[in-house]
């Protein structure tokens, strides 16, 4: 419930990011949820990217999760998803229910162009006990990195590393995902190639 969510302790942050218009903070997992990571995340509202809507530097492409699900609950503001093979786009706000994104389910998060006010949300990566599971340090690094690479500030390792950090979570991003007739290539050929890049990653160091 959202009693537990807000209370949950603050492990990590205020980390400011994207110019300081998206926050994330770690908070402590409570026992019940039965998760590897527990995020509470602001989108800063008079921020000039607010309004950017999927095309905020923040908002990743359409990807999915192999072994773990994520929920998300919106307790302020209004935050847009992008779900599914048809990649249908749908509102959510503090009167809607904690949505569980299934494994395998294509999804993407950005800040809806009309929530008029800061917009928070609390997401969680679940269950525990697998293999590669999204922990924190997976979300702040990724996260850290796609910000340094929106406001120029990587080195050029940066995109490689990327995708090594997405490969080592179970992670693919999804392309041409309403090509049906593609079948599993709409994962597989990203997944193969974020693959590729890892290797080529750590072979030169990054």
């Amino acid at each position: 419930d959202l009693e537990q969510l807000e209370s949950a302790k603050c492990i990590s942050g205020p980390h400011e990011l994207f110019s300081g218009s998206f926050i994330l903070e770690a908070l402590e997992v409570p026992p019940t949820l039965n998760a590897t990571v527990l995020l509470r995340a602001r989108y800063v509202w008079n921020h000039p990217t607010s309004t950017l809507g999927k095309s905020h530097p923040q908002s990743p492409p359409l990807h999915l999760h192999f072994d773990q699900c994520e929920t998300f609950f919106v307790a302020q503001g209004k935050v847009g998803t992008t779900t599914t093979w048809a990649c249908v786009d749908r509102a959510w706000s503090r009167e809607d229910a904690a949505h569980e994104i299934e494994t395998w389910v294509p999804h993407r998060f950005w800040p809806h162009p009309e929530a008029g006010e800061d917009t928070v949300m609390y997401v969680y990566a679940h269950p525990n006990g697998v293999e590669e599971p999204m922990d924190w340090l997976f979300f702040k690094n990724l996260l850290s990195l796609v910000s340094d690479m929106s406001e120029g500030t990587t080195g050029e390792g940066g995109f490689a590393t990327m995708l090594r950090s997405r490969h080592a979570s179970a992670t693919a991003l999804v392309m041409f995902p309403t090509a049906w007739w593609l079948g599993p290539l709409r994962w597989w050929v990203p997944w193969k190639f974020q693959a590729g890049m890892a290797l080529f990653g750590r072979l030169l160091g990054y």
